[in-house]
């Protein structure tokens, strides 16, 4: 059974499928689902950057140090939490002379867990004032751009083709999508952290009905 089904079968109330992804869970297997991506975890909601949390993921996720996951976390900490603006090339600017990582893979950290704390703000802050039904849908670049990644253009086509979804049926088409294309580069694994493919460049939105 492919991930895809399996959420779809416990969120459609499949006994045997929950009992199965318990079973998983206590045995330490493949745990991604809908509700982990849908649901902001509480370390995300009450920081938006937590040093220990993202310090662990970056670790985890790249071939980094401990002490260099560390570093890049609380330089995004420092950053992102600034009244003052900041700018992308100036994280990995200052992070150059204080990580020795190939400026390539700090890039694709930075732009990546940048990406990620911001779509997990927005959506915690859309799931804290709106109403569950209100729609979404996906901004980003031309989904024919050369450049646009394929889990990216086929979401966002799939959501305006509905006319906007929920919050929680964003999350289903961006695991799937991370699915079909996990040999290209799609992380179904890490849409916990709201990344469906490393260095997206969308944003969630408000979806607003034209037709009247």
């Amino acid at each position: 059974m492919g991930l895809f089904d399996k959420v779809t079968n416990t969120l459609g109330g499949d006994n045997e499928a929950k009992a199965e992804a318990e079973a998983e869970t206590e045995a330490g297997g493949d745990t991604t689902d809908v509700t982990s991506a849908f649901d902001i975890p509480e370390w995300a909601v009450e920081d938006r950057v937590n040093v220990d949390k993202r310090t662990t993921i970056i670790h985890e996720h790249y071939d980094v140090t401990e002490d260099q996951a560390c570093i890049i976390a609380q330089k995004l900490k420092e950053t992102l939490e600034s009244t003052d603006g900041y700018s992308q090339d100036d994280i990995i600017a200052s992070l150059e002379d204080e990580v020795d990582l190939d400026y390539g893979l700090l890039e694709t950290i930075v732009w990546t867990e940048r990406a990620s704390i911001e779509t997990m703000d927005r959506v915690n802050s859309y799931l804290d004032r709106d109403d569950p039904d209100s729609l979404y849908k996906i901004s980003g670049p031309n989904p024919d751009a050369d450049r646009t990644h394929p889990v990216t253009a086929e979401a966002i086509e799939e959501i305006e083709a509905k006319g906007g979804v929920t919050m929680e049926e964003l999350a289903r088409v961006l695991i799937e999508k991370a699915e079909k294309y996990e040999d290209e580069g799609g992380t179904p694994e890490r849409m916990e952290h709201w990344v469906p493919h490393e260095k997206f460049r969308f944003s969630i939105v408000k979806h607003v009905d034209t037709d009247f």
